[in-house]
């Protein structure tokens, strides 16, 4: 069993968001036409400043806080990402999906670990980064409602 800090959990979280990153960079290049590229950038962008806004909460609490042990080992997302299927065409109604589920793993990551927290400072940190990525999916799903108005 390994141990790890919070500050390695938030690690793991940005690292999500770098990879989401690489994801949709990835499929970018399948898209069907300018709606879905259009989706594609925004979320590339909006995954940098989520993965921005990590380092910065990390910066703003406690040493006492980030440097918490836990008792558990953390997978690494290589799995999660390479097994997501891409089709040779990619339409929003894929990437629509395909970041409902990334970010509902994202979500579960930070239910299970505030869990597993031993203290209730951590504990709070991991339910306010949950709070913030779903209210991150509500601006998302008005991003997509506006774009399919388009």
């Amino acid at each position: 069993m390994s141990f790890n800090q919070t500050r390695d959990l938030l690690d793991h979280a940005r690292e999500f968001h770098r990879r989401l990153v690489h994801f949709y960079k990835g499929i970018r290049h399948h898209a069907v036409d300018d709606t879905t590229c259009k989706l594609i950038e925004d979320l590339i962008e909006h995954e940098l400043q989520l993965e921005s806004r990590l380092t910065d909460y990390e910066e703003s609490r406690p040493d006492n806080t980030v440097d918490t042990f836990f008792k558990y080992m953390l997978a690494t997302t290589d799995q999660l990402f390479s097994s997501y299927p891409i089709p040779d065409q990619v339409d929003t109604d894929y990437v629509i999906h395909a970041t409902r589920y990334f970010d509902e793993k994202l979500c579960r990551f930070y239910e299970g670990m505030a869990g597993k927290s031993m203290t209730v400072e951590v504990q709070d940190v991991l339910k306010n980064l949950q709070q913030l990525e779903q209210s991150e999916q509500m601006v998302l799903n008005k991003l997509m409602l506006n774009l399919q108005d388009v």
